[in-house]
């Protein structure tokens, strides 16, 4: 990547963000995504964790595991 590619600021790694962010996938652009956690949480399941039918390790995973190809 060279100084003119663009640079892509993505706030917030909720379903928009982390989507866009993979529909970007594969163009010359450097990307940067800021959130104030270092999670995705799908809380609507969170219920199910409360009683205890899911792991807390199945609705909530890291950003970089996320986009780790990006």
């Amino acid at each position: 990547m060279n100084e003119s590619s663009h640079h892509v600021v993505v706030v917030g790694a909720g379903f928009g963000g982390l989507e866009f962010t993979r529909a970007l996938d594969g163009a010359p652009v450097r990307i940067t995504m800021i959130d104030r956690r270092n999670h995705h949480l799908f809380q609507p399941l969170l219920y199910q964790v409360a009683t205890t039918a899911l792991a807390t390790s199945e609705v909530a995973w890291p950003i970089r595991h996320l986009l780790r190809k990006r």
